[in-house]
């Protein structure tokens, strides 16, 4: 009982760290992609939070059970490097009673990423991909950020500041090509103010600027054409509205599960879902049977070899997804890349012993001898 307590307290405390540390490597380069978009007016700013935390979950789907298996590697690595596992083994001790002691630890993260997978994370896709279909509802006038250059359909519009009551843009430039007579012509509007106005009849958005002046060029040539106007307004593009969910990720699982007796793609996803879960079982019999080092040569000799063979395992099931995807392949594909890996971990695992029985019958002839 206290051997599996500490065993299973060392496990989860390191899986629970590594995976922090992961999450937030990972997240990153999510974080810098947002904040991107809502530098170029893509993104509401107070979007952001929710965006992430909806995102968050189709991290750790993955993140959890390499975190666990990482977990093990290292938790193990310095059993062997401080000697306790020789006292372990001394004390009677077998492979197999700590095996059973990984059960606990491994059921219980199987168990969250059962969870995320099946469950959460297409609540958060569904929410995300509604979030974002909100965000495309909205008028490109409601993201203009002043101090940036920012598209408007085929325009580029620069605003200097905003008024106090945040109605208005000030100091705007509009920047535009259109086709003329020899070639393109570039068309550059600079107002004092400009404001968003709605058709009453058409239900159109405008773009309306007040007290300026438009000029007209022509590259190559040294003449140009200027216009001053007390008021100029041009039509702001309405983007298409979303209605309904389109990726298959964001499905429920219900849903999903019915979608994949007509659709390919769908089976793909739905056997995705369910091998996340499945990745645990295999990955945490080869974390303990890649762990055991020699105290002179460090716990981190195996580690880097060990993730790569993980990733391989990944990188197959993703394989065999794509070909379930394209029409090459049956579901049975995935199951057989799962049970693969599961006996190869059961190899690495009883290679020990199967060394000590072929040990001891070639020694038998010699014997007899």
């Amino acid at each position: 009982m206290i051997i599996r307590r500490y065993i299973s307290l060392q496990v989860l405390g390191s899986a629970a760290a590594v995976a922090l540390v992961l999450t937030v490597i990972l997240m990153s380069g999510r974080i810098i992609k947002y904040f991107g978009q809502a530098a170029d007016g893509r993104l509401d700013v107070s979007l952001l939070t929710a965006v992430l935390v909806y995102r968050l979950p189709g991290f750790l789907d993955l993140i959890v059970p390499l975190g666990f298996f990482i977990a093990i590697l290292l938790t193990f690595g310095r059993l062997y490097l401080d000697n306790e596992m020789s006292v372990l083994y001394a004390s009677g001790v077998s492979r197999a009673q700590i095996v059973g002691h990984l059960l606990v630890p491994g059921a219980l993260v199987m168990a969250l990423v059962a969870t995320t997978s099946l469950w959460i994370t297409p609540a958060s896709n569904a929410r995300s991909e509604r979030l974002f279909a909100q965000q495309a509802e909205r008028n490109s006038f409601d993201l203009i950020r002043p101090g940036r250059f920012q598209p408007v359909g085929k325009r580029m519009l620069y605003a200097g500041a905003l008024s106090p009551d945040k109605q208005r843009l000030l100091d705007v430039r509009l920047f535009e090509q259109k086709p003329g007579d020899k070639g393109v012509k570039q068309v550059l509007v600079h107002a004092q103010t400009g404001r968003s106005e709605r058709d009453a009849v058409t239900g159109e958005r405008f773009l309306v600027l007040e007290d300026g002046v438009r000029y007209e060029l022509s590259p190559g040539e040294a003449a140009y054409r200027e216009f001053r106007f007390a008021s100029y307004r041009f039509r702001l593009p309405e983007p298409a509205l979303v209605e309904s969910l389109s990726k298959l990720s964001s499905y429920d699982t219900p849903t999903l599960y019915k979608e994949s007796r007509t659709s390919r793609t769908a089976l793909a996803e739905w056997l995705w879902r369910l091998s996340l879960p499945l990745f645990v079982p295999s990955a945490m019999l080869l974390a303990f049977a890649l762990s055991r080092v020699n105290p002179r040569q460090g716990r981190y000799l195996k580690l880097l070899p060990a993730i790569l063979l993980y990733m391989s395992y990944v990188v197959a099931i993703g394989a065999a997804r794509n070909a379930i995807e394209k029409g090459k392949a049956g579901e049975a594909l995935v199951w057989s890349v799962h049970l693969g890996y599961f006996l190869l971990a059961l190899l690495v695992l009883g290679a020990e012993n199967l060394q000590r029985r072929w040990r001891a019958l070639r020694a038998r002839p010699e014997v007899a001898a």
